[in-house]
């Protein structure tokens, strides 16, 4: 009986003792803790301060294509279309003016861009497009004579230069364009009339390549610095104005920062690509199949390919035929 209340009291004086040594074990270290609170959260703080202040950079995921549609009067001269390629990752936009009479098959119909835009809207202009350019379209912008004024003012007008006299009475409208020979400053108006014009002597490839210079001019002589912290109000201008577009809010809450970033650059923002082509039996401009190959390096499509050769892009270099 004496061993049995021997062994009993000795478990109960281990048990103690065990307990005893880890209550004060816990005490020391949360005394510690109090007493020393930066000490076991050094880690933490390395952390968030290797997370902050980095700065935001575009990867190529911001990357989009964007068709510009201008729907100035119900015929193909008074129609616009052009890809614009925001390559964010880069700080450029790449601008590539497409003639209205591209030959685009995009569902086995063989037609021009306009003519499937003037049957089937913007959304068909979009897939017409695709077709001829062999790429991916992200969004579309359809803008009339209001919302194409609304954006222009946004940029305030260009000097340009006019390669030879602009004459012309519009016999559906009676509107009058007289635009000399020189040096001309295009406010919204001018600038209508310019890539409107019906009777360029090369055509439609050359109004499309007029067009794809003045908004060269007109991006690249306007954009400067603190331009950047007045897009929320300029795409609010543009998105309040009459326009179509697939491009929702959400879009520009996901994209607003790297548009941001772009319009920051202190380079040369835009480049012109211009089209390369011939007009086959049926008067359709057709582009040139070496010039399709290379329209993803032109977007900048290729951006994931380390390993891409970058080609200089025609820009507003260009040698006015006389």
């Amino acid at each position: 009986m004496a061993k049995k209340s021997t062994k009993i009291a000795l478990t109960y004086f281990i048990t103690i003792c065990v307990t005893l040594l880890l209550i004060g074990g816990l005490c020391v270290f949360l005394l510690g803790d109090i007493m020393n609170p930066d000490t076991n959260k050094t880690p933490s703080v390395e952390l968030e301060q290797m997370g902050s202040g980095s700065g935001y950079v575009p990867t190529v995921n911001d990357n989009k294509t964007t068709l510009f549609i201008f729907d100035s009067q119900k015929k193909m001269t008074g129609t616009c279309f052009m890809l614009v390629r925001m390559v964010a990752s880069e700080s450029q936009l790449v601008l590539m003016p497409i003639p209205a009479d591209t030959y685009a098959s995009p569902d086995g119909t063989e037609n021009s861009i306009y003519e499937f835009y003037r049957t089937g809207g913007s959304a068909k202009a979009v897939q017409a497009v695709e077709s001829a350019m062999d790429i991916k379209v992200d969004y579309y912008l359809k803008l009339n004579n209001e919302s194409f004024a609304a954006l222009v003012n946004i940029f305030g007008g260009v000097d340009f230069s006019v390669p030879y006299n602009l004459i012309y009475t519009d016999p559906d409208t009676g509107e009058e364009t007289i635009i000399r020979e020189g040096d001309v400053y295009l406010d919204h108006n001018t600038l209508r009339k310019i890539i409107t014009f019906p009777a360029y002597n090369s055509g439609e490839e050359y109004r499309a390549k007029m067009m794809g210079i003045a908004f060269l001019d007109l991006i690249n002589k306007n954009i400067v610095s603190g331009f950047s912290n007045n897009i929320d109000d300029y795409f609010s201008q543009v998105i309040n104005s009459p326009v179509e577009t697939n491009f929702t809010a959400y879009d520009y809450k996901e994209l607003s920062d790297a548009m941001k970033y772009t319009a920051e650059s202190t380079d040369r923002i835009a480049d012109l690509v211009t089209v390369s082509g011939s007009y086959n039996e049926n008067g359709l401009f057709v582009l040139d199949e070496g010039f399709i190959k290379a329209v993803p390096e032109w977007l900048r499509l290729d951006l994931e390919d380390d390993n891409i050769v970058t080609t200089t892009a025609v820009t507003a270099n260009f040698d006015f035929p006389e």
